[in-house]
């Protein structure tokens, strides 16, 4: 039992010392790492000597494994920042390691990154309009201006000088176009239009007047080349050229038309606007070539179509149509043209060019010559091919029966095969009415083109008494059957 007891003791003892020596180690550890940067004992590794003298030790405390790791010193214990490890400096002998609080040694500073990314935006906002590369006059007053964007808002710019020779940056010129919205057109074609006729950035707008139309667009911000891919061109006119597209967020065709020349004065984009405004106002009609959208880029008009497999261009058409193919288009246009009737506009350049022809549906388009019956609008005549006499005179009192005469010289011509005369005998002939007639094609459906083009507007049928005349019942008939 005494044997027991002292060999009792004895693992006591060796407990005791075993522990003097881990902690001892973890003086020496601490010493060693102290030593590197020569400094004197801290008020830290006072007290962990004073505890390897002592003989208590925590119970959960594992001897044999503090002496096969090493400790982890914390990265507070030498003032060391988180995000950077700094080379230590040179330190004084003449500091007291004694005292608590000891003032760690300056990390370096981060580079201010936002801070120059703000400056840099605002000096591309104050020299891209500031700039006359555009042929604008610097704006003196925008450093007054808040601009925001999508929850980034830029307050009193800097001013400096623009140092890049006068260059334009077309993203600044396109983030100023986001901040402030195009104004509100007023709508001539719509009924209601004078409820609309209001700018609510008009104060702001004056500062840059005549500046969001040119800015519109640009590398890299196009959004024709961004929602469509280009596939083929499909057509051009006077004004226009026409692009088969596809749109890439859906999938589906439609056709683009983008004006030939840059419209840099606001009159002219006005008038470029009035066949998109026509459409708006008009809406939906099978009979009506489709519209879905339009915006200005680099100054150029894109309005986005409907697409149609071909028009009835003579040019275009591999044989003449039969009288039965000709009633078709006929009665189908006349619906169209008694829907736009109805909504107080006139088309004003009906012909087999803006006919055109989808899974078997005839459509009339291009409507840039529209106007209204009631002569509140300029009045531009089409094609004179296509135009009664009383418009070559400038009478406008009938501008509905002016559609109805340039449908029916259409559908002559698409019968007869041969494009109308632009000039001459014949030219006057067709005008007061006198048509040669058309060999192989019923009486009926020859005096009817006959009273469409007469010389005088009020005996020509409206577009109503023409969808109701009674050769359109035999094509009706025929339809059921098949």
């Amino acid at each position: 039992m005494r044997r027991k007891a002292r060999g009792g003791k004895g693992s006591s003892n060796t407990k005791s010392r075993n522990s003097v020596m881990v902690k001892g180690t973890l003086s020496n550890h601490l010493m060693v790492q102290l030593d590197q940067v020569s400094l004197k004992p801290s008020r830290f590794q006072k007290l962990l000597e004073s505890e390897a003298h002592s003989d208590t030790m925590p119970l959960d405390f594992d001897a044999d494994a503090a002496d096969d790791k090493d400790f982890i010193l914390s990265q507070d214990f030498f003032c060391t920042p988180d995000y950077i490890t700094p080379e230590m400096p040179a330190i004084g002998s003449n500091l007291d390691w004694s005292k608590e609080n000891i003032q760690c040694p300056k990390s370096p500073e981060k580079f201010k990154t936002v801070r120059s990314k703000r400056q840099k935006l605002e000096v591309d906002l104050k020299t891209s309009f500031g700039s006359s590369d555009i042929g604008h006059p610097p704006f003196d007053d925008l450093g007054m201006d808040t601009l925001r964007t999508d929850g980034v808002k830029i307050e009193t710019p800097v001013e400096l000088q623009n140092s890049r020779g006068g260059y334009v940056s077309q993203s600044a010129v396109a983030l100023r176009c986001r901040v402030m919205p195009p104004p509100c057109l007023k709508n001539p074609y719509a009924k209601n239009a004078s409820d609309f006729d209001a700018d609510p950035f008009s104060n702001q707008r004056s500062k840059c007047a005549g500046y969001y139309s040119a800015g519109i667009g640009g590398d890299g911000l196009s959004r024709y080349r961004t929602d469509f891919h280009e596939i083929e061109k499909i057509g051009s006119g006077n004004f226009n050229h026409v692009f088969k597209v596809l749109k890439r967020i859906e999938g589906c065709m439609y056709a683009v038309k983008i004006s030939m020349k840059q419209l840099h004065q606001e009159t002219e984009r006005r008038k470029a606007l009035m066949e998109v405004q026509a459409l708006a106002a008009l809406g939906y009609h099978e009979n009506v070539v489709g519209y879905y959208s339009s915006w200005f880029e680099n100054e150029h008009l894109y309005i986005q179509l409907e697409l149609c497999d071909h028009s009835l261009s003579v040019n275009t058409l591999p044989k003449l149509l039969t009288e039965i193919e000709a009633l078709d288009a006929m009665y189908q246009i006349a619906k169209a043209l008694q829907f736009i009737h109805s909504r107080g506009i006139a088309h004003l350049d009906v012909k087999p060019d803006n006919i055109y022809v989808k899974e078997g549906v005839y459509k009339l388009g291009d409507f840039g010559c529209a106007t209204t019956i009631d002569k509140s609008l300029p009045v531009e005549e089409g094609d004179a091919r296509y135009m009664p006499q009383e418009i070559l005179n400038e009478n406008y009192d009938n501008l509905d029966k002016v559609d109805i005469f340039s449908l029916g010289a259409s559908i002559y011509e698409l019968v007869k095969g041969s494009p109308l005369p632009e000039s001459g005998p014949h030219f006057l002939h067709l005008r007061e009415g006198k048509l040669p007639l058309l060999p192989g094609h019923s009486m009926q459906f020859q005096n009817l083109i006959k009273a469409m083009m007469d010389a005088n507007p009020v005996r020509r049928p409206s577009a109503g008494d023409l969808v109701q005349n009674p050769i359109f019942g035999r094509l009706l008939k025929m339809r059921k059957n098949i």
